[in-house]
């Protein structure tokens, strides 16, 4: 279970930042209407904001633009985490596949969700036995194991890591190579940010190689 260490510290921080986001900076002012967007032309979205709004429509482009395409989804955003069953969010609560329930207010917890219902439809059984191998895992889904320790929520950080706008991360990167390999397992493409991620880790070796994080383009986890 070596291999797990940084995705456990991964999970522990991103949940511990959606626990403190949730609680300081609740959603304000809500709408039943359905989401219509340019950026998110098939979802429809319930009791959301603007800020939700731009979230929902956030993260499908990051999936977009990854060439990862999304079923029309249904989501439900909600202002505390009862609406979630006390956790930052969930996929397919009602058996469709196609339910998504938002309840953090984190812009993570967004492309999370979204990953675990593009490989809802779009991994097969092989790739997630491949996944659940390469991470020295004993289950894909099973409710046995801590939550951390389910090939689909590593499945799911995984590509939601690969999808982020934000500077790859100096102490996550004796985590890049695995993270790199799982998304390509798992989507059959490459992560942009895992590539750069790999040039700024290879240049933190090198003083002179005026390689950094900040030319990248970040994007605050809210």
């Amino acid at each position: 279970m070596a291999q797990l260490r940084g995705m456990k510290a991964v999970v522990a921080i991103v949940s511990a930042a959606s626990v403190l986001l949730a609680t300081a900076t609740p959603p304000t002012g809500t709408v039943d209407d359905p989401f219509s967007d340019a950026a998110t032309p098939t979802h429809v979205a319930h009791g959301s904001d603007e800020r939700s709004r731009e979230q929902i429509a956030n993260a499908d482009a990051a999936f977009q633009v990854a060439g990862l395409k999304l079923p029309g989804l249904e989501i439900h955003v909600h202002q505390n985490y009862a609406g979630c069953d006390g956790f930052a969010g969930q996929f397919n609560r009602d058996g469709s596949g196609l339910r998504v329930d938002f309840c953090s207010g984190n812009s993570f917890t967004v492309l999370h969700e979204f990953a675990h219902a593009w490989e809802y439809h779009n991994v097969d059984d092989t790739t997630r036995d491949a996944f659940v191998e390469m991470h020295g895992l004993e289950t894909w889904r099973s409710s046995d194991v801590p939550w951390e320790e389910r090939g689909a929520e590593v499945a799911a950080e995984t590509i939601a890591t690969g999808l982020l706008k934000r500077a790859f991360p100096e102490w996550q990167c004796e985590e890049i190579e695995l993270l790199d390999q799982g998304f390509r397992l798992l989507t059959g493409r490459s992560s942009p940010r895992f590539d750069a991620g790999r040039l700024s880790c290879d240049g933190l070796q090198n003083a002179d190689s005026g390689m950094g994080l900040a030319w990248l383009d970040p994007m605050t986890v809210q």
